[in-house]
């Protein structure tokens, strides 16, 4: 019994988290458009704020339990850069090369995320460095983006009633994240899992699943651009803003195993996804390499 009550109420969390952020990104992503934001930028700037990743974090910190946190933004990133834009580029190959602010900006986030995390600890210091980074970050994506880039959309009407909309979701937000982090509780505890594992896992790739559509749909519709400027600003989000305020929130203990394999499987996703992009065209073959990479990683990380 307490193991499904455990299930439902992570099911039920994730649930609420992605349902309380769903119509504040609609509203966000229209707004955005009706003020002459490019696709890439609408992507990176406005789909790549993962809030619902943040709540959960914050959530699971506060209540003791590292390896949720890590997985919301170290596993989430992975999961992103591996499955989501493979998962795209297998169902509808792109060219599309993304501008090199953005790519240079998920590099170093990456790179900073890494170096302040690998003394084995994430303190409040360290917290502020990744959040007061985040905003020099965008800063430079938004002045370095391609000034040839038409929008290829109609612009939409600027949405109604948006204060009251993110009040909701932030309320959503709030409820959902505490469900997810008791859900986890109770299913690490019954059946005697890896916290660390089955945060930087099972709980990375749910957080995450919506990020995972939002870059599928685009790609198969034929806006490459909102698929790869989401997976690069989600990630720059996650490995600064989101892991700075989480952090802030509370230190955190960063798991020996986390140090010796998950930010090193962190490091070669993004080299191996960026590398993929900047040759600006990802097809079937490259999707495939990015979802074999991924298998190869939990592959990795179950066995050690």
């Amino acid at each position: 019994m307490s193991l499904a009550i455990g299930i439902g109420a992570f099911g039920g969390g994730l649930w609420l988290l992605v349902e309380s952020v769903e119509g504040l990104v609609k509203s966000l992503r229209a707004w955005a458009l009706a003020a002459g934001l490019s696709g890439v930028m609408v992507g990176a700037l406005v789909l790549g704020f993962d809030v619902e990743s943040t709540a959960a974090g914050i959530a699971a910190t506060l209540d003791d339990l590292p390896g949720t946190a890590l997985g919301v933004s170290v596993g989430a990133a992975i999961f992103l850069v591996t499955v989501g834009l493979g998962g795209a580029a297998v169902i509808a190959p792109f060219r599309m090369r993304p501008p090199t602010a953005l790519l240079s900006a998920a590099g170093v986030a990456t790179a900073m995320s890494i170096a302040l995390a690998a003394d084995g600890e994430l303190s409040r210091l360290d917290g502020g460095l990744l959040l007061a980074a985040f905003f020099p970050l965008v800063a430079a994506v938004v002045l370095g983006r391609r000034k040839s880039e038409q929008e290829t959309e109609e612009r939409p009407e600027r949405p109604q009633l948006l204060a009251v909309k993110v009040v909701a979701g932030i309320i959503g937000l709030v409820v959902g994240a505490e469900l997810l982090v008791f859900g986890t509780e109770r299913v690490v505890a019954e059946l005697g899992l890896s916290e660390t594992l089955f945060g930087l896992l099972v709980v990375a790739a749910a957080v995450s699943f919506e990020e995972v559509v939002l870059e599928a749909l685009p790609a198969f519709r034929g806006f490459p651009e909102l698929s790869v400027g989401n997976a690069l600003g989600t990630l720059v989000f996650l490995l600064t803003g989101s892991l700075g305020v989480i952090v802030l929130a509370r230190p955190v203990a960063v798991p020996d195993s986390v140090v010796s394999y998950h930010l090193p499987a962190l490091a070669a996703s993004v080299l191996l996804a960026g590398t993929l992009l900047a040759r600006g065209r990802l097809g079937r073959v490259e999707g495939a390499v990015l979802l074999g990479a991924y298998a190869a990683y939990v592959g990795g990380a179950v066995l050690t």
